[in-house]
């Protein structure tokens, strides 16, 4: 085989790897279940409602479920998070911002094959609280830690 067919057959499968995962093919499997509505609340109540289908006074603490993050923080726009669930099937964590124009700011789906462990940084419109909410077999449980920002990430 010649160097340009070489380099022709590498370039016509990139591409045709990349139509295929980016068109639809594999996309639309990902994001059909996708809850696009809770990323438009406006309150922490509503989205954790959203989310839990109860109100955020309900929901429950727990010790199992690990947020850290620093008690102050210099820049709001990268503010660095990490939430570990100790819990068994363990199956979405969710992370809010009460301060935030829409609290709602990642939610992740857990597989038995990973351990429940994110790292993110995370932007916040000021000082406020964090929470960890983690959906598992026997509901949701939460954690949640105050932090003072000095500058804000959020408009």
């Amino acid at each position: 085989m010649k160097r340009r067919e070489l380099l022709k057959s590498g370039i016509m499968l990139s591409l045709y790897t990349f139509v295929l995962s980016g068109f639809g093919f594999y996309s639309s499997k990902i994001s059909a279940n996708w809850p696009k509505h809770l990323f438009h609340t406006d309150t922490i109540d509503r989205a954790i409602k959203g989310i839990t289908g109860q109100p955020f006074h309900k929901l429950q603490a727990s010790d199992r479920v690990k947020l850290k993050v620093d008690k102050i923080v210099e820049d709001g726009s990268t503010v660095p998070v990490t939430i570990t669930s100790e819990l068994k099937a363990t199956k979405t964590i969710t992370v809010l911002s009460d301060k935030n124009p829409n609290p709602v700011i990642a939610r992740y789906q857990m597989t038995s094959n990973i351990a429940p462990t994110i790292s993110t940084r995370i932007k916040m419109g000021g000082s406020g609280s964090i929470i960890a909410v983690v959906e598992t077999d026997n509901g949701y449980f939460s954690a949640s830690k105050k932090i003072k920002v000095t500058s804000g990430g959020c408009a």
